[in-house]
């Protein structure tokens, strides 16, 4: 470390700037010293201690909202369909069946986050209709992009 702040100091300014290794070597250089003023510094950091009495006590979820199975069963869920995305991806199916499939995966992955991830399936439906209008844009947004490019899949 000190060799490199030697070379730094030797050089001149201009050489500095030129050289892409010194642009990248004195962040590290200074990351360097500030890890070492925190390893050597007398105060002590912990995570905050939580209270005895919430560490006890497991709270149950508000009634109507899900249980954590419930969302470990959703993501187990995603899991495999991200799964089936790539079994699909390395068949041999004609190019507008495979982009067909696989968006129509995603589009069932992204509905399956928005409504138990975001808590969409609790929440008001103008955040449902808000979100599906997105997801409706992007997907007239592919189409264009498809189009403009020359693909045959529109």
């Amino acid at each position: 470390m000190l060799e490199l702040l030697a070379v730094v100091l030797a050089e001149s300014v201009k050489s500095v700037i030129e050289k892409p290794s010194f642009l990248i070597g004195l962040p590290l250089l200074g990351l360097g010293a500030i890890g070492v003023l925190i390893a050597l510094s007398p105060i002590e950091l912990r995570w905050p201690e939580r209270p005895k009495d919430l560490a006890a006590e497991i709270m149950p979820p508000p009634p109507g909202q899900p249980t954590a199975q419930v969302y470990i069963q959703v993501g187990a869920i995603l899991a495999a369909i991200t799964a089936l995305e790539v079994a699909i991806y390395y068949l041999n199916i004609v190019q507008g069946i495979l982009i067909a499939a696989l968006l129509a995966l995603s589009a069932l992955k992204f509905v399956l986050v928005l409504l138990w991830f975001m808590h969409l399936r609790f929440d008001t439906k103008l955040f449902t209709v808000l979100f599906s209008g997105a997801l409706l844009g992007v997907i007239a947004l592919f189409m264009v992009v498809l189009v403009t490019l020359g693909s045959n899949f529109v």
